[in-house]
């Protein structure tokens, strides 16, 4: 590893200073880039935004070196040059503290025990959708209304926009669009914790990888194709399908998205077993073309859904051979 990088996870002061840039990064460099050319606009925002969902895999890169303690003293660093930076607003240092600090730290520490791939998935699984669950229902209580209602209220503006510059006369157009904004408003809140679930358990991956490269992870380090969920999150899953049929108003609204979370779950469980399943056959480009239509035809993971679920109990990759990433 450089000296440079090496002394900077290794000393509090200057790992918290680093996370604390890559997390501002998505605020100062989309600032730098006005004025500027679109072309550069667009690279400096798509730098500071990756810098900045980079910082759990930081935190749990230390995680992995330095221990627990350590890893928790970076995380009330940067939360606290948060706070300073926020004009000592308590807030959001919380937020960094807890969301970009604790979780991916657990995250780590569950990682490195045995079974490690499927509770470090599982709790932070669990752990960003009951954040987001949190969220959402106090800024709804703050606002005094429900967490749907906030949602279309966030909404509004940006298809208001679409709408006003829609040709008139087109009536059909009027109502594909009010059926998408119906859409988004209902399935808004499972997709957000579902993207953040995908970038911190990636991130805690792509730590351990870099942390396994330089040797200083002594953890378990199964490959991420025996990534498999247990019966209690199969069961939780067909309870959250009934009660989105039976229920109704903000209980319906919490199923539908907890279902479109653990879902995604068991897609990612089922995606495993369908590599599994492929790369035990020889067959590797298939293995390309099967995520390159999950990313043209994202209505195919539906199928993965229902591989993963059915995986649980009939444990597919039982009889193949061993994978190894």
């Amino acid at each position: 590893m450089p000296p440079a990088l090496s002394y900077v996870l290794t000393h509090r002061l200057p790992c918290a200073t680093l996370m604390l840039v890559m997390l501002m990064c998505a605020v100062w460099l989309p600032a730098l880039g006005e004025g500027t050319p679109t072309f550069v606009a667009m690279l400096l925002t798509t730098v500071g935004l990756s810098l900045h969902i980079l910082a759990p895999a930081l935190i749990a890169l230390v995680t992995f070196g330095g221990g627990l303690l350590f890893a928790t003293h970076v995380a009330a660093l940067t939360a606290a040059g948060v706070i300073a930076i926020a004009g000592f607003a308590l807030i959001p240092g919380l937020v960094v503290f807890v969301l970009y600090g604790l979780i991916p730290i657990l995250g780590a520490a569950l990682m490195m025990r045995a079974d490690g791939v499927r509770r470090s998935a599982q709790y932070l699984a669990f752990g960003l959708g009951g954040l987001t669950l949190l969220g959402l229902a106090i800024a709804a209580a703050m606002q005094d209304i429900g967490i749907k209602g906030m949602i279309d209220g966030l909404l509004a503006p940006m298809f208001d926009s679409v709408l006003q510059q829609m040709p008139a006369g087109e009536p059909e157009a009027v109502e594909v669009l009010e059926q998408s904004r119906q859409m988004m408003v209902e399935i808004l809140p499972g997709l957000m914790a579902l993207g953040v679930w995908f970038t911190w358990w990636g991130d805690v991956v792509f730590a351990r990888n870099f942390a396994r490269k330089y040797g200083f992870y002594q953890g378990e380090a199964t490959s991420l194709l025996s990534l498999g969920f247990g019966k209690p999150v199969a069961y939780l899953f067909l309870v959250l399908l009934v009660a989105l049929n039976l229920g109704s108003g903000e209980l319906h609204y919490i199923a539908v998205n907890a279902a479109i979370l653990i879902g995604g779950l068991l897609a990612a469980q089922g995606i495993a077993v369908g590599h599994s399943w492929l790369k035990a056959k020889g067959m590797l480009l298939s293995i390309a073309m099967m995520y390159l239509m999950l990313i043209i035809w994202s209505i195919l993971i539906i199928p993965f859904v229902i591989i993963g679920l059915m995986d649980i109990w009939f444990d597919y990759r039982r009889n193949m051979p061993a994978v190894g990433g």
